[in-house]
């Protein structure tokens, strides 16, 4: 019920905003207002008994019935010469957020509605340098959160396993030359708005643009992570280890992505991070491949080849190696419509995923997605 409340709040936003004395003021203050919803229906075809979930799945966990997965309200003022202060805020709700923050160690609803919330300070002259203070997402991994900007719907094991979503804390944005950028971070760990223990994590990125065709990304996220104190989910800190306790976790991410030509774009992202502590002692990988080509002017294909690998069972709950192919056809109905149809299968080394059968080592899965932006 609170759930079908806080979707039925969003989906009234936009139409609040919309009014004439809302847009006035919108305009007034340079503030952007939009949003979108995200539905779907996905079928699992190993027939998970009644209220199993896709067991593995980042987000879309829903089987054999429709489910909102987001509705999402984006208010944001971009920074000028004359006014070096922006904020953005990002309000959300569904499916999608419960999942999300369910290893807060504030609470799994205390921030749930909340994807981004930070101010932005643009220092003035040509340096470009920019610092954002507040929540927001990871700067780890090629896949994020949004759907609008995903090439496929279902997330990979690698997002949903290797790496943070969400981050708080301070980023520094710069240019440091024409082909080379630079971050750095300090923030409070893996998916906490509210520190699990007593230390804090560093980040860093460098990207490299050769040309406008290609980029290599390299980045960090180096820090204490776990806690003593279980969460709301029974397992420990953000990262949700299932030992009580903090360790220091390393984590390496690369992504390189070339677009071969106009309309194909070939991408990869890597993950390596170990955990060296006595408690969550160990290790885990991931490796993704993204092949994208646009068909038409309105159409699109995409293809998804991935493996993950928890060596000490600190992200799966168990020892365990992944393997998944995913494939995406997108069709954009209208300017703010977008329909996408996945076919994706998932292998493990063991008896793993839900099915009528019991634990099973392979799943297919075909989902139907639609995205409305306004």
């Amino acid at each position: 019920m609170n759930n079908l409340k806080s979707l039925a709040l969003v989906a009234a936003l936009p139409l609040f905003f919309g009014s004439a004395n809302a847009q006035d003021f919108l305009k007034k203050w340079g503030i952007t207002a939009n949003g979108y919803l995200d539905g779907y229906y996905q079928f699992d075809f190993g027939r998970p008994a009644a209220g199993d979930s896709l067991n593995g799945r980042g987000l879309d966990i829903a089987h054999n019935r429709p489910n909102i997965a987001f509705a999402e309200l984006d208010l944001s003022r971009a920074t000028t010469a004359k006014s070096p202060f922006g904020f953005t805020l990002n309000l959300y709700a569904g499916r999608g957020p419960e999942i999300i923050h369910l290893t807060e160690p504030g609470g799994r609803n205390r921030y749930r509605y909340i994807r981004q919330a930070y101010v932005t300070y643009a220092a003035p002259g040509p340096s470009a340098v920019t610092v954002d203070f507040g929540t927001f997402d990871t700067w780890i991994g090629y896949e994020g959160i949004d759907n609008r900007s995903q090439e496929q719907y279902s997330r990979s094991f690698n997002w949903t396993y290797s790496e943070p979503v969400y981050e708080t804390g301070v980023r520094v944005n710069g240019k440091l030359s024409e082909k080379l950028a630079g971050a750095l971070y300090l923030v409070q760990g893996w998916n906490e708005v509210e520190d699990g223990n007593a230390g804090k994590s560093l980040g860093a990125t460098i990207t490299y643009a050769p040309d406008s065709n290609t980029s290599f990304v390299l980045q960090n996220h180096y820090g204490e992570e776990g806690s003593s104190t279980a969460n709301d989910a029974g397992t420990f800190g953000g990262i949700g280890f299932p030992n009580p306790g903090t360790t220091q976790v390393n984590l390496v991410d690369f992504i390189a992505s070339r677009k071969v030509d106009p309309s194909t774009k070939l991408s990869f992202n890597v993950d390596y991070a170990s955990s060296a502590g006595t408690a969550n002692a160990g290790n885990w990988n991931g490796e993704v491949v993204y092949l994208r080509r646009d068909l038409t002017k309105t159409q699109s294909a995409g293809l998804r080849l991935e493996r993950m690998e928890d060596n000490n069972g600190l992200r799966v709950g168990t020892p365990i190696k992944f393997a998944s192919i995913t494939g995406t056809y997108d069709w954009i109905t209208s300017k703010n419509a977008t329909l996408r149809f996945e076919l994706r299968h998932d292998i493990a080394d063991r008896e793993f995923f839900n099915s009528e059968n019991g634990p099973a080592k392979q799943r297919t899965t075909a989902t139907v997605a639609a995205i409305l932006k306004f």
